[in-house]
């Protein structure tokens, strides 16, 4: 864990390059390497304001929905991800306060193969499931204004969706249905059990999209 410099909770750039060399070395397979991103979490003490940042990987990104919209964009969804939310009865380890801590994620490395995971189902006292509708870009997802760094060189941030996992029903029982693009045609299909026809573009869109698999414009798949 690193502690902020008095430059808004960032480490320095040496430290990074440690975190960053020590995450890659210690998880290369090509698991990882197709499916492994990294972001920064940095918790900011609510009442004494000092921060601590950490370096994370992530095989794909969990991300919530906004509260009562009956449709919402992913980039929506994203931005709720990255600004993350408070942690109420966390203990500062410098001041020693216990009144919270808000906390950051700042995605800084992302892979070739882009799994975004809908939080649909939540809990207001019983467990719910919100189905409103993820617009998702079936075409240019850019993730760059949800990147921490903008260096290009190293960053994989422009996808095209290429599969979604459909969720119906409840947290008790439900059934899943899956929409494919086929690489050579750029043709939709959906696959339910053992039936499986061709779909239009416009049809990829519902309120029963669960996980979203988006592979980088440089990424053939």
């Amino acid at each position: 864990m690193l502690r902020g410099q008095g430059n808004d909770g960032v480490p320095d750039s040496r430290a990074i390059k440690l975190l960053q060399d020590d995450s890659q070395s210690s998880n290369q397979s090509p698991i990882s390497n197709l499916f492994g991103g990294q972001y920064k979490s940095t918790l900011r003490c609510v009442s004494g304001g000092n921060q601590s940042a950490k370096f994370e990987a992530f095989s794909h990104l969990s991300v919530p929905m906004p509260a009562r919209a009956s449709q919402c964009s992913l980039h929506e969804c994203i931005q709720l991800f990255v600004e993350g939310g408070t942690i109420s009865g966390w203990t500062c380890p410098e001041c020693q306060s216990s009144d919270g801590a808000t906390k950051r994620l700042d995605i800084w490395r992302l892979p070739p193969v882009l799994i975004i995971h809908i939080q649909r189902f939540f809990n207001d006292g019983a467990w719910k499931k919100n189905q409103s509708s993820v617009l998702c870009p079936l075409k240019n997802l850019d993730m760059s204004p949800h990147l921490a760094t903008k260096d290009a060189h190293q960053q994989h941030h422009r996808y095209h969706l290429y599969g979604v996992v459909n969720h119906f029903g409840s947290m008790d029982s439900g059934h899943y249905t899956a929409f494919c693009r086929a690489p050579n045609t750029d043709r939709w299909h959906k696959y339910d059990d053992h039936q499986v026809h061709e779909l239009g573009g416009g049809s990829v869109r519902s309120s029963a999209g669960y996980l979203m698999f988006y592979s980088a414009i440089d990424q053939r798949l």
